[in-house]
């Protein structure tokens, strides 16, 4: 039965959602694209990578760490590792909801 409702057995259901915030979709655009140019198929396993991540803190909604940015306490960061470098997921908790604030790569310069 649980096959059929789409979710394996003994696979707990959370009861939390995601939202992403527009920043943080303009950021995932910009990392596909980058990467898209050299090399397409890097570009698909890299967003793949990201999502997969983001589905973390359904499980275990204070996954990621605490950030560590003085004006960002309520925020958590996720890092997920690909190739040389890795992605930070930023997100927060607002009741039920995790908030994907931002996104970027290890090498990629913050303003």
């Amino acid at each position: 039965m649980a096959g059929i409702l789409g979710k394996r057995q003994g696979e707990a259901v959370s009861s939390y959602q995601i939202n992403w915030l527009p920043g943080a979709l303009e950021d995932m655009a910009r990392l596909r694209h980058f990467i898209q140019k050299d090399n397409p198929f890097v570009a698909q396993k890299a967003g793949q990578r990201i999502f997969r991540a983001v589905n973390i803190p359904l499980k275990n909604p204070e996954a990621g760490m605490p950030s560590l940015d003085e004006d960002c306490e309520a925020f958590r960061d996720l890092y997920t590792h690909f190739g040389r470098g890795g992605h930070t997921i930023r997100y927060r908790l607002k009741q039920q909801t995790i908030i994907i604030v931002r996104v970027w790569h290890s090498r990629e310069e913050r303003v």
